[in-house]
C-alpha cells in the first residue's frame, strides 16, 4: 500500500520528487583538510544537467543555504551543490587562507584554496558522469567575498555566471596593497585574466538596506572602500567602470541595488535563483 501511495505522489505531485533531498558526500581529494559537500540533483541526470555551487557566508551553515533553494530547482535539470568551509580548517576561506581579515597576508601557498571550486567541480563532474563543461556560482556575504576573489586569483575559467550579493568588502581593481587591492598580490594577475574577469558574467548585487555594522570588517583598509556594505558594493563597481575605461576592458559585469533588502540571504535567494536558472531546462 505504502508503495503504491509513494507511487502516485510521484506522479502527481511534482514538487514531491526527491530532487528535494539533501545528500552529503566527502571532498578529500588534494592535499588539505576535507571538505564536507551538500548537494541536491534532480532524479534523472543526463547530458544537459548543469551545476550551480552556492558559497556560504561567515555563518558556515552550508546546509541551510541549500535548503533555500529547495522550491526553485525542483523541476530544474541542475545539481545544486554547497561546500562546507568549517572554520577550525578554514578561517578565511572569503579570503581563499590568502590573508587576514586584518589585512595581514599569508605567504603559505600550500594553505591557499583558489583552486577549491575547480577540484570540486571535477569531483562532482566524475561522480555523476556529466558532460557539462562549465558551472555557476552564487554567494552570499563572506560567500561573495570567496566568490569574487576566487575568480580574481583562480585560473579556473569554466565559471559561465556568477551573483555576488551583499559582500562586506573586496579586493579592488586599485593600487591599494592586497587583500585590499591587487598590489602585492600573492597570486600574479595577468593582464589577459584581467579581461576575462571583466568580461564575465557576474551579477553583482547589494541589498538597499544593507548598511548595519554586524560582522563588518572595520580595519583600516576596508573602511576606505566605505562605512557599509551598500557604499563599499557602489564604490566597487565605480571603480571596475573606471579600470575597464582605463585599460580598454570589456565589462559585462551587471550591478543592482535591491529595494527593501538588508543582509539575509533568504531575500537574496530567490532573486540569484531567477538569474542562474533562466538558462536551465525544466525536466
Amino acid at each position: 500500500m505504502k508503495y503504491f501511495l509513494k507511487l502516485f505522489l510521484l506522479l502527481t505531485c511534482p514538487v514531491c520528487i526527491s530532487a528535494s533531498e539533501i545528500n552529503q558526500t566527502t571532498f578529500a581529494y588534494w592535499n588539505k583538510p576535507d571538505v564536507e559537500i551538500y548537494y541536491i540533483s534532480p532524479d534523472v541526470i543526463d547530458e544537459n544537467t548543469q551545476v550551480i555551487f552556492v558559497i556560504h557566508g561567515n555563518s558556515r551553515n552550508a546546509e541551510n543555504y541549500l535548503s533555500e533553494w529547495r522550491p526553485y530547482i525542483a523541476n530544474k535539470n541542475v545539481i545544486v551543490v554547497a561546500p562546507k568551509f568549517t572554520k577550525e580548517s578554514f578561517r578565511y576561506f572569503a579570503l581563499l587562507e590568502m590573508a587576514q581579515s586584518s589585512g595581514k597576508v599569508n605567504r603559505d601557498e600550500s594553505e591557499y584554496i583558489n583552486n577549491s571550486i575547480s577540484l570540486i567541480f571535477n569531483f562532482i563532474k566524475s561522480k555523476f558522469s556529466l558532460n557539462t563543461q562549465t558551472y555557476d556560482m552564487f554567494g552570499h556575504s563572506a560567500g561573495a567575498q570567496f566568490i569574487h576573489r576566487y575568480m580574481l586569483l583562480s585560473d579556473d575559467k569554466r565559471i559561465s555566471n556568477a551573483v555576488i550579493a551583499n559582500a562586506g568588502w573586496y579586493t579592488f581593481i586599485s593600487d591599494a596593497e592586497f587583500p585590499y587591492g591587487i598590489k602585492n598580490s600573492p597570486i600574479k594577475i595577468s593582464n589577459d585574466h584581467m579581461r576575462w574577469y571583466a568580461a564575465s558574467k557576474v551579477n553583482l548585487l547589494i541589498g538597499s538596506d544593507d548598511i548595519g555594522f554586524k560582522s563588518l570588517n572595520t580595519s583600516k583598509g576596508a573602511q576606505i572602500q566605505g562605512i557599509n556594505r551598500f557604499e563599499r558594493a557602489n564604490n566597487y563597481f565605480n571603480t571596475l567602470i573606471k579600470e575597464a575605461e582605463k585599460n580598454n576592458y570589456v565589462l559585462r559585469w551587471n550591478f543592482k541595488v535591491l529595494d527593501d533588502i538588508d543582509h539575509d540571504y533568504k531575500k537574496i535567494t530567490p532573486i540569484a535563483a531567477d538569474i542562474l536558472l533562466q538558462n536551465i531546462e525544466t525536466i
